[in-house]
């Protein structure tokens, strides 16, 4: 399926965006402790595909469904690593969460589709 994606040329790729990667360890509580580090910045192509309004924990959120792509890479490939739970892109301090990736054609790029989320704190 992911032969079938057209991969965007380089001058499509105007936007640079981070690439972080989840480390869970266990707290001095023995709670579990997630933390987000850098593991790449690319340039990538960033296309609207829709957005809508929803009640999360009491309050109005209005996550906007982006597409992107990115140059293709061992550390965001989908087949290698489960790029929905332990990767996420920051772009200009706004977190997006990955809901999809899937590789386009044979190692040419990641398509990526996520819910943008919070502001880095």
């Amino acid at each position: 399926m992911g032969a079938l994606k057209d991969l965007q040329g380089a001058g499509a790729r105007d936007r640079l965006i981070t690439v972080q990667a989840l480390t869970e360890s266990v707290g001095e509580s023995r709670r579990p402790v997630e933390t987000w580090d850098t593991l790449m910045e690319v340039w990538a192509a960033k296309t609207d595909i829709g957005g809508r309004e929803r009640l999360v924990a009491d309050q109005l959120s209005a996550p906007y469904d982006t597409k992107w792509q990115l140059p293709y890479s061992p550390e965001i490939d989908p087949d290698l690593v489960d790029v929905r739970k332990t990767r996420r892109l920051v772009v200009s301090g706004r977190v997006h969460d990955i809901v999809s990736a899937e590789e386009i054609g044979l190692k040419r790029g990641v398509e990526v589709r996520t819910l943008a989320g919070g502001l880095l704190t």
